[in-house]
C-alpha cells in the first residue's frame, strides 16, 4: 500500500486515468471523490465518479484491482492509502501554480 498526505482538492493519480482526492475533511472523517476510467472487471474502460464518506480505517474499491483507504486524519489533511497492482504508476497531481511556486 502506498500512502499519500493530501489536503482538500489535492489529487492522487492512479495509472493514467483514475483520480482520487479528499473534498471535505473534518475531525474524524473525510469525503473522498474518485473519478476516471474503470480498470478491469465488467466495466473496464467505462467512466465513473463516486463519492465516499470515510472514517479512519475504512476503504472502498475502484474496480477489482484498486482499493482506497483513509489511513489518518491530520487537521486539514488526510493520509490516503492506495493498494494497486505494481504496473500502475501512483503519483500526486500538483496544480501548475504550486509547481511554479516550488521552483521559485
Amino acid at each position: 500500500m502506498y500512502v499519500f498526505s493530501r489536503g482538500v482538492d489535492e489529487w492522487i493519480v492512479i495509472g493514467d486515468d483514475i483520480f482520487v482526492a479528499p473534498t471535505d475533511i473534518d475531525e474524524k472523517s473525510a469525503r473522498v471523490i474518485a473519478k476516471g476510467r474503470m480498470l478491469g472487471g465488467p466495466s473496464d474502460g467505462g467512466t465513473f465518479q463516486s463519492v465516499h464518506e470515510l472514517t479512519k480505517g475504512q476503504s472502498f474499491p475502484i474496480g477489482p484491482m484498486i482499493h482506497v483507504s483513509l489511513v489518518e486524519v491530520r487537521g486539514d489533511a488526510v493520509r490516503i492509502g492506495i493498494s494497486a497492482p505494481p504496473h500502475l504508476a501512483l503519483h500526486r497531481k500538483e496544480s501548475p501554480k504550486s509547481i511554479q511556486e516550488d521552483k521559485e
